[in-house]
């Protein structure tokens, strides 16, 4: 099987202009072997703006209150003073079922930040189906 086969792209968060939303999304890592989550911002357009705080978190459900942070370096901030991105690579078969992306932008009411995320997933394993919604196996 090609490589791009088996690989599958979700939205997480449309992109949208909120000033301090703080916007969570669910990525479901079943059957999964590794995933990259892109996250994206617009610059901050007041200079008394400070970074955007990115968390990941996971859960074998989707309730909310049962989500936990997995690891200390899941959680950290960019730099918005221009338009960034930011990478993070997860390893599904160590995490639980559900990854919560959690995006807290900066708390001055008067910033507002425009963002948006996507996740790829890998399955190694996969096999092309030709019945999938929007899929072209050729």
């Amino acid at each position: 099987m090609k490589h791009l086969q088996a690989t599958s792209h979700s939205v997480l968060l449309a992109a949208t202009a909120a000033a301090t939303a703080v916007r969570t999304a669910n990525l479901d890592l079943l059957g999964a072997d590794y995933a990259t989550v892109v996250v994206g911002f617009g610059a901050e357009l007041n200079t008394n703006s400070t970074n955007v705080a990115i968390q990941f978190s996971e859960s074998d459900d989707t309730v909310a209150t049962n989500f936990a942070t997995f690891d200390s370096s899941a959680n950290y901030t960019v730099d918005n003073t221009a338009a960034t991105i930011a990478v993070t690579h997860l390893d599904p078969r160590s995490r639980k079922r559900y990854v919560r992306l959690t995006v807290t932008p900066a708390t001055t009411t008067n910033d507002v930040v425009i963002s948006y995320a996507n996740a790829i997933t890998t399955n190694e394993l996969a096999e092309a189906d030709a019945n999938k919604t929007n899929t072209v196996v050729l």
